[in-house]
């Protein structure tokens, strides 16, 4: 995954200033994030660092970012040193996550479904649940497993399409369309059935699992108008996630 990321880690973080990132899946997010005050937070699949700030900013008393990618991992180290939150970034696959030690949150904002098999699925998630203590959670947002299959018209307002290798089944490649500053550029994930993923999770250790839905911060209606977000909500493309040990 590290090279796919590499090749695009500059667009793909310019890509975080579209409305639908912004109003949706950044409002989504932290609100699974929820409060973060005094919490030691490891934030997966990290990137640029762009939520291991967020949450560092809202109170976190630590923050760890890691990225299989060395190119955002740089970017997110080159912002810690022009603006020091005291965020520390690793370069490591979650499937062979280093010891970093128990925390109180582990947030992943698009990691599970990178996963290119069931068996890469189940490292990921057992790594997760050896950081976290009885009761901590993991909150993520991932591929919705449910998206009405071939239905995937009307994206591109959004600044973006995809495609999904057929038939659909676990393991069948997603490819995502981005815009960014109009240049184009695409990346891949998997899919896997709800039923592969809750299984895996009760096999890695985890006491209970939740699909949420995406949220719409009010401020997205006021800046773009309820109809603008319609296409995107009434099929959406990703879900929230909540597992707790």
């Amino acid at each position: 995954m590290n090279a796919q990321y590499d090749a695009i880690a500059e667009q793909y973080r310019r890509s975080k200033d579209a409305p639908l990132r912004r109003y949706v899946e950044a409002y989504t997010f932290m609100q699974l994030v929820g409060d973060v005050h005094g919490k030691r937070v490891l934030d997966l699949a990290c990137g640029e660092g762009f939520y291991s700030r967020r949450i560092k900013e809202l109170g976190a008393a630590e923050v760890v970012g890691v990225d299989v990618s060395p190119a955002m991992i740089t970017l997110a180290e080159q912002q810690e040193q022009a603006a020091p939150l005291g965020i520390d970034y690793v370069c490591a696959d979650v499937q062979a996550l280093p010891e970093l030690g128990s925390f109180d949150l582990i947030a992943a904002a698009y990691l599970l479904h990178y996963a290119p098999d069931e068996r890469a699925l189940l490292r990921m998630c057992v790594h997760i649940v050896r950081s976290l203590p009885a009761g901590g959670r993991f909150v993520a947002l991932n591929e919705n497993p449910d998206q009405a299959v071939g239905q995937y018209a009307g994206y591109e307002q959004y600044g973006f399409n995809k495609t999904v290798e057929r038939p659909r089944r676990d393991g069948s490649k997603i490819t995502y369309f981005m815009i960014a500053d109009a240049s184009l550029f695409e990346f891949h994930a998997y899919h896997f059935s709800r039923m592969t993923y809750e299984r895996v999770f009760a096999v890695a250790g985890f006491r209970s699992s939740a699909w949420l839905p995406l949220q719409l911060d009010a401020a997205g209606v006021d800046a773009h108008g309820r109809d603008y977000w319609q296409e995107y909500l009434a099929n959406p493309p990703i879900i929230g996630l909540e597992c707790r040990v």
